[in-house]
């Protein structure tokens, strides 16, 4: 990763510069190293590291350090513990960080910081919010698929409330990360950090829009006839070229 990168990254995540110090500080103090967690959640990201990004080569000799400070987060963050895919933000984040001089604080903080920007994708969190924020993305990505994909639109229709709570979960609460290669993940973060938060919504609606309008006439071809397995088709989609839907993204903001 580019120094850049991870100085951008840390800058917009990290809050103002003169509290990294004292931020770092309290990691190596108190939350490096903690394991005080239920056992249940110890054996959860046990078993979600080898599928954590399994084929990329970098991840065979980090896997411990990104168990530990998920352990670590889970141990002092105890509303949140941990939840299926922070496996991918932790990893992430370490990769850009890896080999800077306080990688794993800042990425500590950085995962902090990206939870709580997260937290109305939980539909455990707050069940009230969770089901807000869902209606109201759902509105906006079924009014602007409707002009643009009106056959796609009415097939997800049917199952709308199933496939807004996934998406919310799958797409939205991990920024992407199973969708999009891990080679390409890193250029969409960098777009979804720059923006505001009160702007994230807006955003993670026009990235859905987006990847749904570039797989809509193969999905809707091969699974007109079978709705359920629309939905999983685009759920699983695998992105390329990313960089193009960032661009489609801005012009619509």
């Amino acid at each position: 990763m580019t120094a850049a990168r991870a100085s951008v990254w840390r800058r917009k995540l990290m809050g103002p510069k003169d509290k990294w110090r004292q931020k770092r500080q309290v990691f190596h103090t108190f939350i490096r190293g903690r394991t005080d967690v239920d056992p249940s959640i110890l054996q959860t990201i046990r078993a979600d590291m080898p599928r954590t990004y399994p084929r990329i080569e970098w991840m065979q000799d980090v896997r411990s350090k990104i168990q530990d400070l998920l352990v670590s987060y889970a141990a002092v963050q105890r509303g949140d513990g941990y939840l299926q895919g922070f496996n991918y933000i932790m990893s992430i984040l370490l990769c850009v960080f890896d080999g800077t001089e306080y990688e794993e604080a800042d990425t500590w903080w950085c995962f902090a910081r990206i939870v709580g920007l997260i937290r109305p994708m939980m539909p455990d969190f707050n069940t009230t919010w969770f089901h807000w924020y869902r209606t109201h993305w759902l509105d906006e990505f079924h009014t602007r698929l409707r002009k643009k994909r009106p056959r796609v639109e009415s097939i997800l229709a049917t199952d709308a409330e199933i496939f807004s709570s996934l998406v919310t979960v799958k797409w939205f609460m991990i920024w992407f990360a199973q969708n999009v290669s891990f080679e390409e993940i890193f250029i969409l973060w960098d777009f979804i950090i720059e923006q505001k938060a009160e702007r994230l919504m807006h955003v993670y609606t026009l990235i859905a829009y987006q990847l749904v309008l570039e797989c809509a006439t193969t999905v809707t071809y091969r699974w007109s006839q079978e709705p359920s397995r629309l939905m999983h088709a685009i759920l699983n989609m695998k992105v390329t070229g990313i960089e193009s839907v960032i661009v489609n993204v801005r012009r619509l903001l």
